[in-house]
C-alpha cells in the first residue's frame, strides 16, 4: 500500500497530507493485555492518529503512516502541562510534519503540504516550518490556530487583533454542511492575510526563538439569523501575496474534511470499533489493516463520481471486476470492463444496496458488505480451482 500511494503521489502537482485523530471508544476490556479500559467512572481513552495523502482535488491517494495508542488516566491538566514536548499526545503532530518533510524530499516536483486542525496549533511546529537554505526540503504546512498568540514587540497586539485590522484581499464563498444544530447553506467569507511574529514560548528548559508565519483570517461578517458566523484563522508557511493565493489556502483547508469522511468510514463502515481481539499488538496489527481497506472504500466513492466513465480497471482487477459482474448479473463478463460507476454500484448492490432510481449513489457501509461477498466468493473460487487441479 504504502509503495503504492508513493506512485500516486509522485503524479500531483500538489498533495495534501492531512493528520487528525480519532478516539476509538467502545472497544473490548483487554487491560492487562497490553490495552486498557474503558469506564464512565475511570475513563481510559483509545486515539488513532493516521496522515493520509489526498489530491488538491480531495481523492484520498492512501495512508502514510498512524499512530495507536491509550491515554493515561493519571496525567490530566496541570501535570500534563509540565511534561516535555516529546512526552504529551501532541509530539505526534511533530512527527507528522517530519513525515510530510521526507515525502517532500522524495518527490522535489510535488509541493507536499501538511494540513492539520486547531489541535496542530504547536509553536514548535511553526519553528520546524521555517525555511532556510541549509534545510530545502522543508514541506508547507496549513493550520488552524487555537491559540490568540502576542505578537512580537514592535507590532503590538494579538493575532486575532492585527489579523483584524489587515486590509480585506477580497471576498469567497464556502459551502457548510449541514450538522447537528446547523443548517447547510452557502457562507461569504471576507479575507485578511498578513505576515505575523510570534512571542517566544515558554517551554520547560527551553527558550524557543521567535517565529514568524502568515496568516490567512477568513470571517463571515453578516451571517444568517440564529446562524454562528463561520471563522477561520489559517497560519502557514507558505506566501500569500494575493486574493487567489489565499483562497487555494481555504480550499485546501476545507479538503481536511475528507479525514473526517474517512474516518466514518473506518467506524461505521469497517466497525473497527466492534472489534474483539485479545492483546493489543492483535488489534494494533487489525487495525492498521483495515486503515487500508477503508481507504480503498473511500477512494472508491470518490472515483465512482468524479471518474465515473473511465474503466473499472483503473482500482480493480480482471479477476475482481469479473467476480463482481458474475455474481450479479449470473452471466459471462462483458470483454470490455464496465465503467467505475457501474462496477462500483454492482459491487454495492452484493452488499445490499437497491440501486433504485431515487437512492442516490451507494455509502461505504454497503460498499463494505459487498467488500466482504467479494472476497469470499474470490476464496471459493481459488479453493475450487486448486481442488479441480489435483482431481
Amino acid at each position: 500500500h504504502s509503495r503504492a500511494t508513493l506512485r500516486r503521489i509522485a503524479a500531483e502537482p500538489v498533495v495534501l497530507l492531512v493528520q487528525d485523530t480519532t478516539f476509538l471508544s467502545d472497544i473490548r476490556d483487554l487491560q492487562g493485555r497490553g490495552v486498557g479500559t474503558l469506564r464512565v467512572t475511570k475513563r481510559a481513552e483509545y486515539l488513532l492518529h493516521p496522515s493520509v495523502a489526498f489530491s488538491e482535488s480531495r481523492v484520498n491517494l492512501g495512508v502514510l503512516g498512524h499512530h495507536f495508542w491509550q491515554r493515561p488516566q493519571e496525567r490530566t491538566g496541570r501535570r500534563r502541562e509540565r511534561c516535555l514536548l516529546e512526552e504529551k499526545e501532541s509530539y505526534r503532530w511533530l512527527l507528522g510534519y517530519d513525515m510530510a518533510c521526507a515525502l517532500q524530499a522524495l518527490n522535489p516536483e510535488t509541493l507536499v503540504v501538511n494540513v492539520a486542525d486547531r489541535e496542530g496549533d504547536i509553536y514548535e511546529w511553526f519553528l520546524a516550518g521555517e525555511f532556510d537554505e541549509e534545510v530545502p526540503d522543508r514541506a508547507g504546512y496549513l493550520i488552524r490556530a487555537k491559540c490568540n498568540r502576542r505578537v512580537a514587540p514592535g507590532e503590538n497586539g494579538s493575532l486575532w487583533e492585527r489579523l483584524a485590522q489587515a486590509p480585506v484581499l477580497g471576498q469567497t464563498t464556502v459551502s457548510i454542511t449541514k450538522r447537528p444544530g446547523r443548517r447547510a447553506r452557502v457562507a461569504t467569507l471576507r479575507v485578511h492575510a498578513r505576515t505575523v511574529t510570534f512571542h517566544r514560548a515558554h517551554r520547560r528548559g527551553r527558550n524557543p526563538a521567535p517565529v514568524t508565519v502568515t496568516a490567512v483570517y477568513a470571517r463571515e461578517s453578516q451571517p444568517p439569523a440564529g446562524e454562528t458566523a463561520l471563522e477561520w484563522m489559517l497560519l502557514t508557511n507558505l506566501p500569500v501575496d494575493h486574493f487567489a493565493a489565499a483562497q487555494r489556502l481555504i480550499g485546501w483547508y476545507q479538503a481536511r474534511w475528507e479525514i473526517e469522511l474517512y474516518f466514518r468510514i473506518l467506524k461505521q463502515g469497517c466497525r473497527i470499533e466492534d472489534l474483539r481481539l485479545e492483546t493489543a499488538q492483535r488489534l494494533e496489527r487489525c487495525i492498521a489493516v483495515y486503515l487500508i481497506v477503508a481507504w480503498r472504500l473511500h477512494y472508491l466513492t470518490q472515483i465512482a463520481r468524479s471518474q465515473a466513465t473511465a474503466p473499472c480497471t483503473q482500482a480493480f482487477s480482471p479477476a475482481e471486476w469479473q467476480t463482481i459482474y458474475v455474481l450479479l448479473k449470473q452471466q459471462p463478463p462483458p470483454a470490455e470492463p464496465p465503467s467505475m460507476r457501474e462496477i462500483v454500484r454492482m459491487l454495492a448492490q452484493l452488499g445490499g444496496f437497491l440501486a433504485r432510481k431515487g437512492d442516490g449513489e451507494p455509502g461505504s457501509e454497503t460498499l463494505w458488505r459487498g467488500f466482504n461477498v467479494l472476497r469470499q466468493s474470490m476464496q471459493a473460487l481459488e479453493i475450487t480451482t486448486t481442488v479441480g487441479q489435483r482431481a
